[in-house]
């Protein structure tokens, strides 16, 4: 297909910060090609290969593109890292306006409409979920946040004492038996296909928020807390300004 007779805008949305990874085109109003991969190692190692590898299929030249999306977090601190170097990369590269979506909203985005609250959670390790609470009209109840399973289940449980609360993302699989005792038969787990990040999805909320492209070089991960090689190294420096010296 040439250039001229492609739909416009052609579109392309990456997101690997989870452990399953999504890159997507869309050109006008129709997703043409969409990739989402659960890859032994990190999704982000495969980045650049299945976005070569997606243009290649639709006859596309990265100069194609029109815009360029990405999650900005929260999630993989790797992952959300690579993601954003990558595409704002392409954006310098191609001189290509580049737009950030949240990737809680991007997990959250394809429940509304049911008639419930949302709690859309990824793992965060160390006992705590990266969590964002959403209305049924998809109004945030509470920001983005690193908290404990459970102080997200009591702040929606609070939130919409009535209402059933869906919950969706690899946070609420890994921390489901507290999520179960806390909001008992309220509680509603996603289907299995709904736990990932659909980089076709992020499309969808910029063009539904009207998303204006942002100075690529301001554009920042959300990490809402600091990498564990951080904290290392902050209890190294903490250590050794404790030592006396002689």
């Amino acid at each position: 297909m040439k250039a001229a007779e492609r739909a416009r805008p052609v579109v392309l949305a990456c997101d690997t910060s989870t452990t399953v990874g999504s890159v997507a085109l869309v050109e006008g109003d129709r997703v043409t090609a969409e990739l989402v991969l659960q890859s032994p190692g990190s999704t982000s190692r495969r980045l650049v290969g299945d976005v070569r590898d997606l243009l290649a299929a639709r006859g596309l030249a990265p100069s194609d593109l029109d815009l360029l999306v990405a999650s900005v977090g929260p999630g993989s601190f790797t992952g959300v890292r690579i993601t954003l170097a990558a595409m704002k990369g392409l954006a310098f590269a191609l001189g290509k306006p580049l737009v950030g979506v949240p990737s809680l909203d991007a997990l959250a985005r394809p429940l509304l409409g049911r008639g419930v609250a949302i709690l859309a959670a990824l793992d965060a390790r160390r006992s705590e979920v990266y969590a964002a609470g959403y209305g049924p009209d998809g109004t945030p109840v509470f920001a983005p946040a690193a908290l404990a399973a459970v102080d997200a289940a009591e702040a929606l449980r609070n939130a919409f004492p009535d209402l059933p609360i869906l919950a969706v993302g690899e946070g609420v699989l890994a921390y489901r038996e507290i999520l179960t005792d806390i909001l008992g038969s309220r509680l509603q787990i996603a289907a299995a296909p709904e736990h990932s990040i659909r980089a076709s999805v992020l499309v969808q909320i910029a063009q539904e928020r009207h998303l204006a492209p942002t100075d690529v070089a301001a554009i920042e991960p959300t990490y809402l807390r600091r990498s564990e090689a951080e904290v290392k190294m902050a209890l190294a420096d903490a250590e050794r300004a404790r030592r006396p010296t002689y």
